[in-house]
């Protein structure tokens, strides 16, 4: 029997609609008590000693680099197999963004390629990393935690303390992993989410940077630079009945509003059971999908607990059947999916931005062989068998 399987559906019931509805009786629906609650919510579940609402994961991005204090010309090195709003935001500053290769288990940056792309394309000068073909200076590293499961922090840190280089995580698949014992988010530097309508939980669109340590400077310019580089936002200049501000920073307008905090409020109760619910399909995908060789389901590292907000698999590369006919052929079932990422150097503005031809040989081969399946915690045992049955009698067809 077919059944109707969506890619993705959120987590949501009547505690998040009643909050929202509580807030639009209220007088304030802008950001205010809301998002403030929402921020502690997050430290703590995060036990960091910052966290900052945001409108968007892009936006975090922005911002963090923005108070990073990149200049025009500077280069920041990359994944390309991310979502264009990574490469987008270096970009946006300015900055120039350079890729790395990936590892071909996990589809994360692969710390050997960044030390490998160092050592062959920029020489150590008294004012930092100078690319020998740019002249340009690369001054930062923005890892991508992708589907979930933490990139090797420690050695892409060891690799940024000797060159003198910043990090900025981007975590927006991230929210509840676990890496080496410690969660995605309790870093010195910011780490940067996203809780768009299809991450694990969810704002409607919304972000979020955390930190921890004693980074209190940097929270305030963070804050400020969220708000169009005000002194003094709409709720502060409330309390003291003045109206009076100033413009301290070219800032953004990234603000999260109470109306979707009040969302995130709840969502952020649920993490837990998220967790918990996506990491079940997962090993049920796990289980059904078990011994076929033509197919390869996601490594988790022993070290890490995945967030789970992907489940890739990858097709083998002597399928008869190319990886979109069967695509289309989970669609004809009822079955929807995606893949990720499209590479950022497939994308027609990138291919005119950066002018060279990019090769990165581990990206484009795992692109070309992978479909994203549905997970989210509202499917059940049957659905996931019913997804890998459909799978399996769809490679069954297209083998050779």
């Amino acid at each position: 029997m077919k059944k109707n399987i969506p890619y993705s559906i959120p987590y949501i019931d009547d505690r998040e609609i009643a909050e929202v509805v509580k807030v639009l009786k209220g007088k304030w629906i802008t950001t205010g008590s809301e998002v403030k609650k929402f921020e502690a919510q997050m430290k703590k579940y995060l036990g960091v000693g910052t966290a900052i609402a945001v409108s968007s994961g892009t936006a975090a991005l922005e911002i963090s680099l923005a108070v990073q204090g990149v200049r025009e010309g500077d280069e920041v090195l990359t994944t390309a197999y991310t979502f264009a709003s990574t490469a987008l935001a270096i970009i946006h500053q300015g900055t120039v963004p350079v890729f790395a290769d990936i590892e071909p288990d996990t589809f994360n940056i692969d710390p050997g390629k960044i030390e490998e792309k160092i050592r062959q394309e920029y020489e150590i000068t008294s004012t930092g990393l100078q690319s020998k073909k740019s002249k340009r200076f690369l001054r930062g590293i923005i890892p991508v935690h992708f589907s979930g499961q933490p990139a090797e922090m420690g050695p892409i840190r060891e690799i940024a303390g000797r060159y003198d280089l910043f990090i900025i995580e981007d975590a927006a698949h991230a929210i509840g992993a676990v890496h080496k014992g410690e969660k995605i988010g309790k870093s010195p530097y910011p780490v940067c989410f996203s809780f768009y309508s299809n991450k694990n939980m969810t704002t409607g669109e919304g972000g979020m940077i955390v930190m921890d340590g004693d980074c209190r400077e940097r929270e305030k310019k963070l804050r400020m630079y969220s708000v169009h580089g005000l002194s003094k936002d709409a709720i502060e200049r409330d309390k003291t009945g003045l109206p009076f501000y100033d413009i301290v920073y070219p800032g953004l307008k990234a603000n999260l509003t109470d109306i979707q905090a009040a969302l995130g409020v709840v969502q952020a109760k649920k993490l837990p059971v998220i967790d918990r619910l996506r990491n079940r399909v997962a090993a049920w995908y796990d289980e059904f999908l078990a011994g076929v060789d033509e197919i390869t389901t996601p490594v988790i590292k022993e070290y890490n607990h995945s967030a789970r907000h992907l489940y890739p698999i990858l097709l083998n590369p002597k399928l008869k059947a190319s990886r979109d006919e069967i695509i289309i052929e989970l669609r004809k079932k009822g079955i929807c999916t995606s893949v990720h990422f499209i590479p950022i150097h497939f994308h027609s503005f990138f291919k005119s931005f950066f002018k060279e031809e990019i090769m990165l040989p581990v990206t484009e081969d795992l692109f070309s062989r992978e479909i994203s399946l549905p997970i989210y915690p509202g499917l059940e045992r049957n659905d996931v068998k019913y997804v890998a049955t459909t799978l399996k009698q769809i490679i069954g067809m297209g083998k050779k």
